[in-house]
């Protein structure tokens, strides 16, 4: 086996394990906004991963640009398709999308700041 295989390889199980990842990730999540966290992961890490591997087995070929112009757009897109996303699910769950003073927010305090009292200023 030839070190090029080998990195192939390697390029396809990071590609695999990036979305096994964001699978499982989804899956555990209580909320669907917490879930789209975890489509990032295979939406960058896995479409870098196999445009690579795509390049390295085929050379510069019209195969691989062609897969170099999908994750380019993949990678544009994404963000946007997220947020439309968490549109989507905030206009379902309240009525509507803009904020408002008497919606519900998700606060959680850091652990070390609810735990210890500010520190008091000292000047001498």
């Amino acid at each position: 086996m030839t070190a090029q295989a080998i990195f192939l390889d390697t390029l396809l199980a990071l590609t695999v394990a990036s979305t096994w990842i964001g699978v499982l990730g989804m899956l555990r999540m209580r909320e669907p906004m917490q879930a789209l966290h975890y489509l990032s992961l295979p939406g960058t890490l896995g479409v870098i991963a196999l445009t690579s591997a795509v390049f390295l087995e085929t050379g510069p070929s019209p195969v691989a640009w062609k897969t170099l112009l999908i994750a380019f757009i993949l990678l544009g897109i994404n963000s946007v398709i997220t947020h439309a996303t968490a549109r989507a699910f905030r206009t379902r769950d309240l009525g509507h999308w803009q904020p408002r003073d008497r919606d519900p927010m998700e606060f959680v305090p850091p652990a070390s700041l609810s735990e210890s009292p500010a520190p008091e200023e000292t000047r001498p």
